[in-house]
């Protein structure tokens, strides 16, 4: 397959399904750590829960340190194969083999053991997630500079995450077959089908490297100017508590099925397969509403309806008994979900252009790393407040309104500023 110079032709449909395969794993990965991951260590009994928040929080922390570097890094690299490129080329393999090691801790180890085993497995898994999808988003920027094509792209790309939400359904019927060992394989393997394409046949373009590259010295002022950066701060914050309340329903999801609806695992399939049917519908209006009122609206719109549907889910048992009615709440938040998926790489690419403007830089994945920091401490700190919360005699409802509370503040705090600005 020859290789694909995305500067130098508009955006088509190979490219649109080279860039968006890398979605799938990109979602699939986050969403079985986010669901199953709290299962396989506590539920399982390789670690106590207070053990397992520890070092779930300590990897976010490590994160916090390490995706903004590995952002500079890609940012200033200058190789004949490109700034991203060989990140995904050499970063694809040992990422899959991190994901094996996370869902398949040694069963012999004593406490102590399993603890140390956990800590080095999540550091690896969180190290090697950020030095392959940092600069794969990096590269969204630089596809196209015309909004409707980004959000075309970004399109692709939720199109093939729902392929991977697809699959993250069937991880409870994929568990009862095949064990944590089957569900390590899968997302391997997903890792490999989703960045080797891109990673072997695109070729970067160097129209964005023109400029000499930045001195690690000149880190602090990169970082500084990127915090700095009012374009940059209400996305930051609202994708950062949409994630939070995000996590706490995904985490809800398996507590909810085996406590209020007293159902096996693999129902858990059942109730997220109308979320996969929403989905794909959402992603397409979405990008069609996106392009008639403008992406800002949308977006603000989407976390305002998460709001008022994720609290659903606390209610399930208690007030709407019935897989039907746990299927309903699911298809619902389907519709934020997709507005989500579509929207938020589109609205910081033109954060990213702006910045180009002002400073003459093009520091993509500075942008999108700094993001990943604040999102990674969001969703770790869900866990946190989950494990918690779950003592609660009234848990799951806790959960459940918390979630639309972040959602509402989210949506509360973008609606508010871009209102008073310009692009809405």
């Amino acid at each position: 397959m020859p290789a694909l110079n995305y500067a130098s032709a508009p955006v088509k449909t190979r490219l649109l399904l080279v860039y968006g395969l890398g979605g799938f794993a990109m979602n699939l990965t986050n969403l079985v750590m986010s669901q199953w991951l709290y299962e396989r260590y506590v539920v399982g009994g390789v670690l106590a829960a207070s053990t397992f928040a520890v070092l779930l929080l300590a990897g976010r922390l490590t994160d916090a340190f390490s995706d903004p570097l590995i952002a500079f890094w890609t940012d200033n690299l200058r190789t004949r194969h490109g700034r991203r490129l060989p990140f995904l080329r050499w970063g694809t393999g040992p990422f899959a083999l991190a994901c094996v090691l996370l869902w398949t801790p040694p069963s012999t180890f004593d406490p102590t053991g399993r603890a140390l085993y956990g800590f080095v497995v999540t550091q690896l898994y969180f190290l090697m997630y950020g030095l392959v999808i940092t600069p794969y988003l990096a590269l969204l920027p630089e596809l196209s500079a015309d909004p409707r094509d980004r959000l075309n792209l970004t399109t692709a790309q939720s199109t093939a995450a729902l392929a991977g939400t697809l699959v993250f359904a069937l991880t409870g019927a994929i568990l009862q077959a095949g064990g944590y060992g089957a569900v390590a394989s899968m997302l391997a393997a997903a890792v490999l089908i989703s960045f080797l394409p891109a990673a072997l046949t695109l070729q970067e373009s160097r129209l964005r490297t023109g400029t000499a590259p930045a001195g690690l010295k000149e880190f602090p002022r990169w970082l500084g100017e990127g915090l700095r950066n009012t374009d940059f701060h209400p996305l930051l914050a609202a994708t950062s508590l949409f994630w939070f309340g995000l996590n706490l329903i995904l985490m809800l999801v398996p507590r909810m099925v085996q406590e209020q609806l007293h159902a096996p695992p693999g129902t858990v399939t059942l109730v997220m397969l109308p979320f996969i049917g929403v989905s794909l519908i959402g992603f397409f209006v979405c990008n069609g509403l996106a392009k008639r009122f403008g992406p800002h609206r949308c977006f603000t719109g989407a976390l305002l309806l998460a709001a008022l549907e994720f609290p659903l889910f606390g209610v399930c048992g208690p007030l709407l008994p019935g897989l039907a009615s746990a299927q309903i709440v699911a298809a619902l938040a389907a519709l934020p979900a997709a507005g989500f998926a579509v929207l938020p790489f589109a609205l910081l690419a033109e954060v990213i252009d702006r910045d180009a403007e002002r400073s003459g830089h093009h520091r993509e994945a500075l942008y999108f790393g700094v993001q990943a920091i604040f999102q990674k401490s969001a969703i770790g700190l869900s866990v946190v407040v989950f494990a918690w919360i779950q003592a609660n005699h009234y848990g799951l409802v806790l959960v459940s309104l918390l979630a639309g509370a972040a959602c509402g503040l989210a949506g509360g705090i973008y609606g508010w500023t871009k209102s008073r600005g310009a692009g809405v």
